[in-house]
Parts: structure tokens; sequence; C-alpha cells
């Protein structure tokens, strides 16, 4: 993710390892919602809950030993730690940001083997998966080099953060957002109105994680670019109850995450008939970016 650097990638932490991470895990492991393996998918559904130790957990292939502890140092160092400082809300969001350009990556890497192996009828279907990858790794690359500027230069004015906080729950999300802001007009099919669009996919950025006693909650987005849906999640979570909050929390993971992780307590409490809607929902609405979607479940209510 570094430019310019050749040296192989460790696994990267999204989240600090020995603060956040540690203080969340029990016995040294935390669940993280992964992709199903394809052989049990019928069993399972297309996600899955694994059990996964602290050294491996919330982790991607991202940046060297050196970069990775040169860019993130501030938010690595409980000394130097401060959640409401620009900067430091910058690399939370840069490196949540990083892991889903890398994670696109390796999915554009699979999707390009698997075509040269399937039978010709289905290559369509891999048509599609890779040119969705494609433009999300063009978008994302566009804001990766807006925030690298403010890492260079110190200058945040480009975005606005805020770091809010909750109620403590134990959940861990760093990821970049694309929530409906760009609708396709009716008389344009998708590749042309792509071609035709000069501006990004309206993308905003979003952290949560547990800290001592409370929850934090950190939000950015770029001010050219702003997110409706962004800014009206920012103020519920100021003015909702901790049981609105949760189920805000639960539709964000069940409609439009694929990457966090939660503590093995958190887990336990989840009821399995919610776990069998979550598949449900998943399934439904994998390529449904709508502002308004919602769910009757709360994965989060006896937390």
């Amino acid at each position: 993710m570094f430019s310019s650097c050749n040296d192989c990638a460790i696994k990267s932490h999204v989240l600090q390892k020995n603060g956040i991470l540690h203080e969340l895990s029990v016995d040294n492991h935390l669940i993280e919602r992964v992709s199903a393996n394809p052989f049990e998918m019928e069993e399972k559904g297309i996600a899955d809950f694994k059990r996964i130790g602290i050294n491996n957990v919330y982790t991607f292939y991202g940046f060297c030993q050196k970069h990775d502890t040169e860019l993130f140092k501030l938010i690595e160092t409980e000394k130097t730690l401060n959640l409401y400082n620009q900067n430091q809300q910058l690399l939370f969001c840069y490196r949540g940001l990083c892991q889903e350009i890398r994670r696109k990556e390796i999915a554009l890497e699979m999707l390009r083997d698997l075509k040269s192996i399937i039978p010709k009828d289905l290559s369509f279907i891999v048509d599609s998966a890779v040119d969705g990858n494609e433009d999300g790794i063009k978008n994302l690359n566009y804001y990766k080099s807006e925030l690298e500027d403010g890492i260079t230069t110190g200058i945040t004015d480009n975005f606005y953060f805020e770091t809010l906080e909750i109620q403590r729950i134990e959940l861990c999300i760093s990821v970049p957002l694309n929530v409906g802001e760009d609708e396709i007009p009716e008389n344009m099919d998708y590749e042309e109105w792509k071609k035709s669009k000069k501006t990004p996919f309206v993308t905003s950025f979003l952290n949560v994680f547990p800290k001592g006693s409370s929850t934090y909650v950190i939000v950015g987005y770029h001010r050219e670019f702003p997110c409706n849906w962004t800014m009206k999640f920012i103020q519920k979570l100021k003015k909702s109850t901790r049981t609105e909050i949760l189920k805000e929390l639960s539709d964000l993971v069940t409609l439009r995450l694929e990457f966090w992780a939660l503590s093995m307590p958190l887990f336990e409490k989840i009821e399995k008939t919610e776990l069998k809607k979550l598949q449900e929902l998943i399934e439904v609405n994998v390529f449904n970016h709508s502002e308004y979607m919602t769910t009757d479940i709360n994965l989060f209510r006896n937390a």
C-alpha cells in the first residue's frame, strides 16, 4: 500500500493490537466475520464467524514492518493516542481504507484466475465481478491519494472528521462505505453512466471500537463529496437511546459490512435465530447500497 516500497508486507492489524484488540480479547482470541468456505456455503450461507487468535485477527497484508510502524505510530502508542485529534482520525480512516483496497485487489486476482477455468457461458458473471472490483479500487485509490496528502502535509482541511463516544459495545469496525448517493438515470445503462461520471463515488469512513469503559465512533468524509447517510448516522448516534444505537449498529454490520470483529462474550449473546436471519439478509442485499435499508432484527439487543 506504500508507493515505491518493494519490501514484503507483514500482517498489519487494522486496529491497535496491543490496546484495542487485546482489551477486547478472551484468551487472546476474538470472533471475526469472514467469508464462508465455498464447500460449506449450502449449510452456512455466504458468511461465517471464526474464533481467531489476536496475532491474526482483523489483519491484512498492507505494509512492510518499517512503514507500518512509522505511519501509524501515533495511533499505536498509548501515550500519544488522541481519538479527537484530526491527524489521528485520518490515520484510523486511512488504514481502514487500505485494507479494503487490498482485499479488493486480492479478489480481483482470484477472479481473473477463475475466468480461465470456468465454462464460457458463465464468464459473464466473473466479468461483472471483475468490473465491480476494478471500479471500486479506482474509486478508493482517489480517496487514498487525498488522505495521503493529509498525512504528508499535516493539513486535513479536505476532510470532515468527528469522534463520538457511546456506551461500550465490544464491536470493531474500520471500513470505507459507499451508501446510495449515486443514482443511475433510467435512460442510461451502467457503462454509459460510468463513462459520463466526472466525480468519484461518494465514500465515507467509519471506525467503531471499545476503549476503556466506552466505545468510540470515528466518522469521516471528503468535504467535496459529503455523504447524506453518514451525516444522518452521526445525528442518530448523538440523539438516540442505547437500544436505538445498538439497532443502528446491527443494521450496519448486517447490511453494509463484510469486515468486522467482536468479542466472544458479545457473539455468544447473539440469538441463533438472528444469525440465521443475518445470513438471509446478506444474500438478498449483497448488491444493494440504498441508504434506506433497514432490518427487523437486532443482533445486539442483548449487549
